[in-house]
């Protein structure tokens, strides 16, 4: 079996960067990435234009329906793939809206089927995810220092949530230092198997 990585972190961290150097190296490596497949969902039925619409939006687009369907896709994507080539699961459960934040995860039942090999959970000083996004919204709402830093804990507790209950090992990894770094230490870790 190859590995399957649940791969997350707060917005500006570099997921989608980083799996997109991942998929450069590893030719065979099949990626889900779930704001890609809600847009998508939601497009069709014209709520949304494209992901900086959905991000823009978010919870006034985006209903637990629509998260559920894609959650469901994700699990079919999973069972096809994980038989013969390494998979990599982009996502994020914690979403910041106008009146706070909002937490949509799998459920632990949910998360069991899903079965990831690995947690992989990219995280960067709040001062580095405010330059990201104010170089490059994405439609990411603009944020403050703590409300960058509150959005990662969150996120990472939502991970080792997950994590304790498979007894799988959460790994977090820096994504301040150079992006060809990153992607080689994460390319060995997909290697192991």
């Amino acid at each position: 079996m190859a590995e399957v990585v649940y791969l997350t972190g707060a917005p500006a961290t570099g997921k989608s960067t980083l799996t997109r150097a991942l998929k450069s190296q590893i030719a065979d490596l099949q990626i889900f990435e779930f704001g890609e497949r809600l847009t998508a969902r939601l497009a069709g039925s014209g709520q949304v234009t494209d992901q900086a619409d959905l991000r823009s939006q978010s919870a006034r687009a985006i209903t637990l329906d629509d998260v559920r369907a894609v959650d469901r896709e994700l699990l079919d994507f999973v069972a096809t793939h994980r038989a013969t080539r390494p998979v990599i699961i982009d996502s994020h459960a914690v979403t910041k809206e106008s009146y706070g934040y909002r937490v949509t995860p799998y459920s632990l039942k949910e998360f069991e089927k899903l079965g990831p090999t690995q947690i992989w959970v990219l995280y960067t000083e709040p001062q580095v995810a405010l330059r990201r996004i104010a170089a490059n919204a994405q439609g990411r709402p603009r944020i403050t220092e703590e409300e960058a830093r509150f959005h990662a804990q969150l996120q990472a507790s939502v991970a080792i949530t997950y994590g304790m209950h498979l007894g799988t090992a959460i790994h977090f990894f820096d994504s301040a230092v150079p992006g060809e770094q990153l992607a080689a230490q994460l390319v060995a870790r997909l290697s192991r198997s």
